[in-house]
């Protein structure tokens, strides 16, 4: 089912380049508002509201308090989330793909969470209650990241865009999200297989240590602590840093992802000789 809208979808010359996504940006900054990008709007409010209801409800604040600092995100994830939606999707064509992701990153991110740090503060200021914004906006960065990211990923595979004639519904949108997940999730891992296969063992080695160097700094930053024990502080050796866990999972998923693709390619040959 196409995308119900009250003006027909029109067909716009897409920018291919970094210098053509930005110029057009800034020469119809008014487009921001037209093609106001509703799908990632009424999807980042859910799911970024809860990180500010979990953080209040896990300093041991009233429930009553949590909802409001939760609302007063969900109101501001909703109209913002909607700017920025359109901001990825103008990017959505960029070639090579790298640089979309550095502007991206760049721009959403910062501007983002200066904002969103100043409504928050403002919540605490007006109900003049113990101020947990450092470690909500901390976590709220961490899930941009990796929202950003995601959005830029389904967008390249037409999910969630508005006014394009690509464009479908929002539940036909949805129905598609759990698939592109896992081919989210599979993406670096599969990169590092490449890279494997084509016997590039240096880079794959520098990869994987960046991720655990990655790993490391968004659980540090999730959880506020720079290890993980259990039973009261025991530990596991090295195995209690997350960057070290982090690096053995993507072993894993690569070793996964090798088998996959060998997998695969005998059937293919068993069919071609059949």
């Amino acid at each position: 089912m196409k995308e119900m809208t009250l003006e027909k979808p029109v067909l716009v010359p897409e920018p291919h380049t970094v210098r053509q996504a930005w110029a057009a940006l800034f020469s119809e900054p008014a487009l921001f508002i037209k093609w106001w990008n509703y799908k990632g709007a009424i999807l980042s409010s859910a799911f970024r509201a809860p990180i500010f209801l979990i953080t209040y409800l896990a300093a041991r604040e009233s429930l009553k308090l949590a909802l409001a600092a939760a609302f007063v995100q969900f109101v501001f994830r909703f109209l913002f989330a909607g700017l920025t939606g359109y901001l990825i999707q103008s990017f959505r064509r960029v070639e090579p793909p790298w640089k979309a992701i550095l502007s991206i990153l760049m721009v959403v991110p910062l501007v983002s969470h200066v904002l969103e740090y100043a409504v928050q503060a403002a919540f605490v200021h007006y109900t003049a209650t113990t101020d947990y914004t450092d470690k909500a906006i901390v976590r709220s960065i961490c899930f941009s990241i990796f929202s950003s990211l995601f959005a830029l990923f389904i967008m390249r595979r037409n999910v969630l865009i508005v006014g394009e004639f690509a464009s479908r519904s929002l539940l036909s949108d949805v129905f598609r999200i759990p698939y592109l997940v896992f081919e989210f999730i599979a993406f670096i891992p599969d990169e590092i297989a490449t890279l494997i296969r084509r016997g590039a063992w240096i880079a794959a080695g520098i990869s994987l240590l960046a991720w655990g160097g990655f790993s490391q700094i968004v659980c540090w930053a999730v959880t506020y602590r720079g290890v993980w024990t259990y039973g009261g502080g025991k530990d596991l050796g090295y195995l209690k840093y997350w960057g070290i866990d982090g690096i053995i999972l993507m072993i894993v998923a690569v070793i996964a992802s090798l088998v996959a693709f060998n997998t695969k390619r005998h059937r293919k040959q068993h069919i071609t000789n059949a």
